[in-house]
């Protein structure tokens, strides 16, 4: 059998995936998955804490095996800005167990699996955080991505948030920035991976060509954050003049190259995804020399 059928991989200028993911038959198979929702304080990974989480155990095939949902009580208090978001506030955990009383109960049903979550990159190291300020360690068998996954087969979407990918599936979701509610949605979401013969803890997606595909045809002016990122890859590519600043020239020169444009305000949004991969380039480049020469 050919490589191109057992995984779905991105094909540079021909339109494929921005990434890659392998089949499930082409994989060893798991023992199973542990699908994973919390609800916090805020989003820094060192100081803030989970307020609500949701752990489903799933299979290999996706059968359900065990759950285990609680409030949980942080150290401190509940900003009203997460409040606002998931409706869980201070009174709301009073009583509520604190996260080392539940870590042991939570680590033994995570314990083997897959770490699956709808965002995996915001969930996995705020869950590692907690373990560890409980005195346990915990390293996830492997790590699935609904968002990701989806993100790297229906690339050209509007949206990849939980709430947009369960209407355009199909899956209820009963209560959005529930725990509960949002880990049984991603349940279903991984359960519609795996009937697609997918290995989701492969999922590999390829932000930049991600942005590219998204991007493409989009002839908005860049954002101010776009513009701002140019700059911040310019400055780690080493363009930079004899005061330290970002030598403007040599950046309008690169931007003229790569898009034809006369100044970076005048990118559109479709080409800053190829001054971004030149300055991609440039970087690691400059960090090969620096490791040479270390």
């Amino acid at each position: 059998m050919a490589r191109s059928d057992r995984v779905l991989r991105v094909v540079p200028g021909q339109g494929g995936l921005p990434g890659s993911v392998r089949r499930r038959y082409e994989v060893a198979v798991p023992r199973g998955y542990a699908v994973v929702d919390l609800e916090t304080t805020g989003t820094d990974v060192e100081s803030d804490e989970i307020v609500s989480l949701a752990v489903v155990r799933l299979d290999a095939e996706g059968v359900e095996l065990d759950r285990f949902a609680t409030l949980v009580r942080p150290a401190g208090p509940i900003p009203a800005e997460a409040t606002a978001v998931h409706g869980i506030d201070d009174a709301s955990v009073a009583d509520a167990p604190s996260f080392a009383e539940v870590a042991g109960e939570l680590v033994g049903l995570l314990e083997g699996a897959v770490f699956v979550a709808h965002n995996a990159g915001f969930d996995l190291p705020l869950l590692e955080h907690a373990f560890a300020r409980a005195g346990t360690r915990y390293r996830p068998h492997g790590v699935a991505c609904t968002l990701d996954a989806f993100r790297l087969l229906e690339p050209v979407e509007r949206s990849h948030r939980l709430e947009s990918l369960c209407e355009r599936h199909g899956v209820p979701l009963d209560d959005a920035h529930d725990a509960r509610g949002d880990v049984l949605a991603t349940v279903a979401l991984l359960r519609i991976l795996l009937a697609r013969g997918i290995a989701p803890e492969t999922v590999a997606l390829d932000h930049g060509a991600y942005m590219r595909l998204r991007s493409r045809g989009d002839t908005r002016p860049v954002s101010e954050p776009q513009v701002r990122r140019v700059f911040a890859l310019a400055r780690a590519a080493g363009l930079v003049a004899l005061d330290g600043t970002v030598d403007r020239d040599v950046v309008l020169a690169l931007v003229r190259r790569v898009s034809g444009a006369e100044d970076v305000d005048a990118l559109t949004r479709e080409q800053v995804q190829d001054v971004y991969d030149e300055l991609d380039s440039l970087v690691a480049e400059t960090e090969a020399a620096q490791a040479a020469s270390a």
